[in-house]
């Protein structure tokens, strides 16, 4: 009897059968995908969940959800300083790791997974520094800009930077008794200050009170970008949705970019010698064949740092200070102190400014650094690639192809590297400082001493570290000298559970509600009296 030729009877079947077939295939090639992952995959002995080694959308499920962090958090406080969040991912919390992910490795540092900055490049015709993945065309890339965050650079940038700091006071000035949102202010300011650093002018969000509409696209579409991402990770499955996403999505990101390559062109267009970021990249800026010799950036590369620069450069120092200021705010010991600290420093608000303030309060430091750790600006870390060879991680060898990276969030609320490690003590910074100058500081400094400080590296380390680290850290120290000088300042009910965030790439966007009392000061037999 002949056998049944298998085109004729697939041609024969019907749509419900058809439908069947592939739903059986697609359950036979899940569960196969799953069994290989879970046992047969290089990184099968690493310790976590089975559900998260067996397929990437338990991650992603939280990654939706806003709780990777607080995830990753009990992931590692159960499994240990290494974790397999996803099949061919892993997540470091130890000292060692930070060094072997983002060192220097002899000359040969992990790459970063360019597939990230896949979107960039289709924007902008070539990836910002952020993303690129060769070591030698970084290097190339990060001499142009790191000239324009130099301590020079910074020094000539002052008067910029006091300019807007100055109209903030203002604005709270204008604003005293009644409850304002401060995190909205705070990233008024340092959009308006990188923008003017940036682009020659600022996006007038002080002046006008409210953000400019090109920077409320970039909050309101956070979950966007968070969904492009989860898209690479998703390969084919990814690029299958990609495909679907309504075209409208695609052309408001057009009009954005098209907004940034407008103010590029604008700055480029004024040629001012005015000693900012742009100045200094624009003499370094070349046409694509000079840039093929090794040397400078080109225009697309130009456009897509710009972009970087804007977010890189504003959110997260706004984010940095909010997050320290609510924790202050919420620990009065903590704020008593900082704040009698900085007012004992100036008889005269003409006296702050950048060499003053990074000198005047080893406590103001202090505090700037545990607001870093409680609530680090960029809460994930950044991904690497192992080479295809491997390399070996925190004493044990990683095969290649595997997405690592130290998640900072999840790495300072650890037990094991942090004692209280969920609550606000900037006196466990003072330990090794020599700084130790208040009632309790030598017990907290027994207490905190076995802390491991080394894994606390916000800025990164290695040759990709954040550029603008000291811009940063100046900045705040500025800004928050000049608050504390001025207001005494209270925490509103409505943002007691403020710190509770969830997170979509950065934090989700709560309101911090303050209270602002000015401080009066008055002259009495040649003293200074504070009254508020």
């Amino acid at each position: 009897m002949p056998y049944p030729n298998p085109l004729d009877l697939l041609l024969n079947l019907t749509k419900a059968e058809i439908a069947l077939v592939a739903l059986v295939l697609c359950i036979v090639y899940s569960a196969g995908y799953f069994i290989y992952n879970v046992y047969f995959h290089p990184l099968a002995g690493f310790p976590g969940p089975v559900l998260y080694g067996g397929t990437e959308l338990m991650k992603v499920i939280q990654q939706i959800k806003g709780t990777i962090n607080w995830t990753l958090t009990d992931l590692h406080e159960k499994y240990g300083p290494v974790v397999r969040l996803a099949p061919g991912e892993l997540t470091f919390i130890s000292a060692k790791a930070w060094q072997d992910i983002y060192g220097n490795r002899q000359g040969k540092p992990l790459p970063t997974n360019e597939a990230y900055g896949v979107r960039e490049k289709e924007f902008f015709g070539a990836l910002g520094l952020l993303w690129v993945g060769d070591a030698a065309e970084h290097a190339r890339h990060r001499k142009v800009l790191s000239g324009a965050f130099s301590d020079k650079s910074l020094r000539d940038q002052e008067h910029i930077i006091r300019r807007y700091v100055d109209l903030l006071v203002k604005r709270m000035h204008e604003r005293v008794g009644q409850p304002v949102d401060l995190w909205a202010w705070l990233n008024y300011t340092t959009f308006d200050l990188i923008g003017d650093l940036t682009f020659g002018e600022p996006f007038g969000c002080l002046e006008n009170s409210r953000f400019h509409p090109w920077i409320s696209f970039i909050f309101s579409r956070l979950k966007m970008m968070m969904y492009g991402q989860i898209m690479i990770t998703l390969g084919l499955l990814g690029s299958i949705i990609y495909f679907l996403v309504p075209k409208w999505v695609k052309s408001e990101a057009l009009v954005h970019i098209a907004f940034t390559k407008a103010k590029v062109d604008n700055r480029r267009a004024r040629k001012t010698e005015r000693p900012d970021f742009m100045s200094h990249i624009l003499s370094h800026t070349v046409s694509a064949d000079a840039r093929a010799s090794g040397k400078g950036i080109s225009e697309a590369e130009l456009y897509a740092d710009s972009n970087i620069l804007i977010m890189a450069g504003s959110e997260t120092s706004a984010t940095l200070m909010s997050a320290t200021m609510y924790h202050l705010l919420a620990t009065p010991h903590a704020l008593a102190r900082l704040t009698r600290e900085i007012r004992a420093a100036f008889s005269s608000e003409a006296d702050i400014d950048f060499a003053s303030v990074s000198r005047s309060s080893p406590y103001l430091l202090a505090v700037i650094n545990e607001g870093l750790r409680i609530q680090p600006p960029l809460p994930a870390g950044i991904n690497r690639v192992t080479r295809p060879e491997g390399a070996v991680i925190d004493g044990r060898f990683v095969a290649g192809g595997t997405n690592v990276q130290v998640p900072h969030w999840a790495c300072y609320h650890n037990s094991r590297n942090f004692r209280d490690a969920d609550d606000f003590v900037p006196e466990r910074w003072l330990a090794d400082s020599g700084s130790a100058a208040a009632p309790g500081d030598e017990d907290a400094a027994s207490r905190y001493a076995d802390d491991n400080r080394p894994v606390f590296q916000p800025f990164s380390v290695g040759n990709r570290n954040c550029l603008g680290r000291t811009l940063a850290i100046t900045e705040t120290r500025l800004i928050l000298t000049r608050l504390l000088w001025n207001f005494d300042m209270e925490l509103m009910p409505e943002s007691r559970d403020w710190a509770r965030q969830k997170t979509f790439m950065l934090y989700e966007k709560k309101p911090l509600m303050v209270k602002m009392t000015a401080v009066r000061r008055e002259s009495a037999q040649g003293g200074n009296v504070e009254k508020a």
